[in-house]
């Protein structure tokens, strides 16, 4: 016998003879490989997910085909008889075509025209040596660009008195235009240049260092903690209109909200930002910025609301449900969690992937037909509620057959425990299957974490969200932030802050521009 063997026989534990000890072993065995294999399995996905986070493309496309594709709901096919086939349209309608090429400039666009004539002796004839005569021109324009330039704006008021009262030693009555109510009272920053700081942050998020060095090329020399403070000013003043469009977003029958984590200094923490979107009667995105991500933050701010709330599956959210608000669940997130899931169990994950997907695809066919309310709440019933019946028969075959902490068990778990909110949208066509509007409303706030990078104390939380509100709804309703902004400044300047303000929101004032213009062309 070598060394090595006797060295193994002397090292190696002693088995006991007993069978029914051996058995046990066994079985404790198997549970430790088991657990050590769910372990390995969990692990291996979260490093694939930091892979792919880290190096691979983040967004949730899933490449190549999948099941279910090109198929139609197998249960409507058996419903249906063999009819005949419908005779094809006489004239195909020709899809059209996405433009290419140069587009088109605006014609409102202001023109500068620049006339290169000959000199005297060039329009002489080389032949005769007569003037020739200009028989036309050709104008060539090309878009141009000059950089933005500070001015000073310059108030005179004339002041005027009566003569005849002062030779008579009386009161002169004197008179003089009432100066106009500045935005921040003893500020040397105009409503124009405020607007431009707010949009530059806000809207274009650039830091305050950087719009310091922007306009110090053009001649003024700020500081980044002025205009910081002049910012907290500004939201200050428009705190009352940012409160009336609260108040009119709690007034939707149904809220799209979600939230981001952004950076607090002083002490160095976690915030995050709240968004909150009203339905087309109440056409206002409003944030809410808080120092935690308690239940007490959604609960305080929409205390009293009792329409239908989309947002995924945070719990904070529950306080609100249990007085009365229903929740609508969002298949997004849903669809996340069965995303995160195709590596480790690409058959099952792409199964659910694929269901999601025809629900999807109805919603983009009632879409093309134009349906709204009724009709849509019609056409969901017929065409959605047999796939989600069908989706929920999978998924009870499916939830005891996943481990639970694995990636396709926490995608089944997380559908089985939202499914009566998931199903909800099918009720009422004003519902959405999913919610993407607040998703997409809180991209400018992840875009410009990474240039501003934090909000330096508690005292910035609302200052950015009344700014925040007032940038992300006129981006909404697709109209110039600066001038909005600006007459927002303005008009919230020349009044009290308990006066009414309905008159500054933006469908009011998006409202009365039109007709403004309309009369100006019927005129």
């Amino acid at each position: 016998m070598s060394k090595d063997a006797t060295l193994s026989s002397q090292t190696a534990p002693r088995l006991p003879e007993d069978v029914t000890t051996c058995h046990q072993m066994l079985r404790e065995l198997l549970t430790n490989v088991a657990e050590l294999r769910t372990m390995i399995d969990k692990q291996q996905a979260h490093i694939q997910y930091l892979v792919r986070m880290t190096f691979g493309r983040r967004s949730e496309r899933v490449e190549g085909p999948t099941l279910f594709d090109g198929l139609s709901d197998p249960e409507a096919e058996s419903s249906l008889t063999p009819t005949a086939p419908e005779p094809e349209p006489a004239e195909a309608v020709a899809k059209k075509r996405r433009g290419h090429g140069r587009r088109k400039r605006p014609v409102n666009m202001p023109r500068e025209l620049e006339v290169l004539d000959l000199t005297e002796t060039e329009k002489a004839c080389p032949c005769c040596g007569e003037l020739r005569v200009c028989i036309g021109a050709d104008v060539s324009e090309r878009l141009d660009y000059r950089p933005a330039s500070l001015f000073v704006h310059a108030i005179e008021r004339p002041t005027y008195l009566c003569r005849h009262c002062e030779q008579k030693g009386e009161n002169i009555q004197a008179a003089q235009a009432p100066l106009p109510a500045a935005p921040i009272p003893r500020c040397t920053f105009g409503a124009g240049l405020l607007a431009h700081v707010i949009v530059s942050k806000w809207v274009d998020h650039l830091p305050l260092y950087r719009l310091e060095s922007i306009l110090g090329r053009l001649g003024l020399q700020v500081a980044r903690s002025t205009l910081c403070d002049q910012m907290m000013a500004c939201a200050r003043l428009l705190t009352p209109v940012y409160d009336l469009m609260c108040r009119r977003m709690k007034a939707s029958f149904s809220v799209y909200t979600d939230d981001t984590p952004v950076r607090l200094l002083n002490p160095l923490r976690t915030a995050y930002a709240w968004v909150y979107i009203g339905d087309l009667a109440n056409p206002y995105t409003v944030f809410d910025l808080s120092a935690g991500h308690q239940h007490e933050y959604p609960e305080k701010f929409l205390a009293g609301y009792r329409g239908f709330i989309h947002a995924d599956g945070y719990t904070g959210y529950n306080p609100l449900y249990a007085a009365g608000a229903k929740h609508i669940g969002c298949w997004m997130h849903a669809r996340r969690y069965f995303f995160e899931a195709k590596e480790n169990d690409p058959v099952r994950a792409h199964e659910a992937i694929a269901r999601i997907r025809l629900l999807y695809a109805i919603e983009s066919e009632a879409k093309d037909k134009h349906l709204h309310d009724a009709e849509l709440t019609a056409y969901r019933q017929e065409h959605a509620r047999p796939l989600l019946q069908s989706f929920a028969d999978w998924l009870a075959e499916e939830v005891p057959r996943a481990l639970p902490k694995s990636k396709i068990g926490e995608a089944f778990i997380y559908a089985s425990n939202q499914w009566t909110s998931l199903i909800r949208y099918v009720e009422d066509g004003r519902l959405s299957i999913d919610n993407s509007r607040a998703e997409q409303a809180l991209r400018p706030v992840a875009l410009g974490r990474r240039n501003w990078l934090q909000i330096a104390g508690d005292g910035g939380l609302k200052s950015a969200a009344v700014l925040l509100s007032i940038a992300a709804t006129a981006k909404r309703h697709d109209v110039n932030p600066w001038v909005y902004i600006k007459h927002l400044l303005t008009g919230s300047a020349a009044r009290q802050p308990d006066a009414d303000h309905s008159d500054l929101l933006i469908d009011a004032w998006v409202q009365a521009n039109s007709a403004a213009q309309t009369a100006t062309t019927e005129n």
